[in-house]
């Protein structure tokens, strides 16, 4: 049985072309060549978050297994990471357990390398100015993503610590990229191409004037159903885009919320799968928006790509 540690998942996720391995999932997945069940996961009395995502991938390097996250809220204060997860895999003709890969870095890598997916599928200008609001984690996996994916040309970053958006700021010049910090969300997402949400926030980050007409928004951080980055007169007059329809209609705050206010319709939601498969387009809308929620066979297949190495 195969066991990466976190050190050697990231080496090996390093030679990956994340963006195309995950295009090829969800295309191959909206096909019917892969899947899995909607998240299933609960929350201890200590506020211990548990999830479990199984799933088969088919295509060209078929795979069988789960990723099992935590999330500890509590860890921030003591030096921890708030999220901690492994993939298990098995092989997919007998059954038998064939790796355990520490997923922390899986995780946060595959997020990015989808909304660089759905930018470039989806946004109208996927080259020009950025705005990042969130300055943890995600929002410097999608610095490096984007930059990677030659997205880049300006950065504008907005966080509640303003010495984390500093710091993002301070690492986009390391690479060449104009940055700067904006005052708060509003002036960030005002005039940028491409709004990147990665956030814990429970309510919008800004107002839906203040995104230009003809947008991209990946949304990625509100992936419970309680939740929401985004107001619900944006999302109501989006092109609104999914990973998966039946996670989106759980978990998918963002849309279930605007839903709820009356603002916004099921109607027209496609997934990110369905389009890049050349079955589905989506619905007309003034911005387009990503909702991005994670899904087993996208960790799945990343996890056989790097086991396989």
């Amino acid at each position: 049985m195969i066991r990466l540690d976190e050190a050697e998942a990231e080496r090996r996720l390093a030679a990956l072309d994340l963006p195309a391995l995950v295009r090829a999932t969800l295309r191959d997945a909206a096909r019917g060549d892969g899947g899995g069940p909607v998240r299933s996961a609960f929350t201890t009395p200590e506020g211990i978050w548990f999830g479990a995502m199984p799933a088969w991938a088919g295509g060209a390097r078929p795979a069988l297994g789960a990723k099992l996250v935590v999330a500890v809220p509590r860890n921030a204060g003591r030096g921890l990471p708030t999220h901690r997860a492994v993939v298990l895999l098995f092989d997919p003709q007998t059954g038998a357990p064939s790796a355990w890969i520490e997923a922390e870095a899986l995780t946060r890598e595959r997020t990015a390398a989808i909304s660089v997916v759905a930018t470039e599928t989806l946004a109208r200008r996927p080259h020009g100015v950025h705005a990042i609001l969130g300055a943890g984690v995600q929002g410097r996996e999608h610095l490096d993503a984007f930059a990677r994916a030659g997205m880049l040309e300006r950065l504008v970053v907005w966080s509640r610590t303003p010495a984390h958006a500093e710091a993002l700021a301070a690492a986009a010049r390391e690479r060449g990229v104009d940055a700067r910090v904006a005052p708060d969300a509003n002036d960030a997402v005002r005039g940028a191409d491409v709004v990147t949400t990665c956030t814990a926030s429970a309510a919008p980050l800004f107002e839906a004037a203040s995104v230009a007409a003809g947008a991209h928004v990946n949304a990625v951080g509100a992936c419970v159903a309680t939740k929401r980055e985004l107001p619900a007169a944006l999302v109501g007059g989006a092109a609104l885009v999914v990973d998966d329809l039946a996670a989106a209609h759980v978990e998918a705050g963002d849309i279930i919320l605007a839903v709820a206010d009356g603002a916004a319709s099921w109607e027209g939601v496609v997934s990110l799968g369905a389009i890049v498969a050349g079955s589905a387009q989506p619905r007309d809308g003034s911005v387009s928006v990503f909702i991005s929620l994670g899904l087993g066979v996208e960790d799945v297949a990343v996890a056989a790509a790097i086991a396989s190495m």
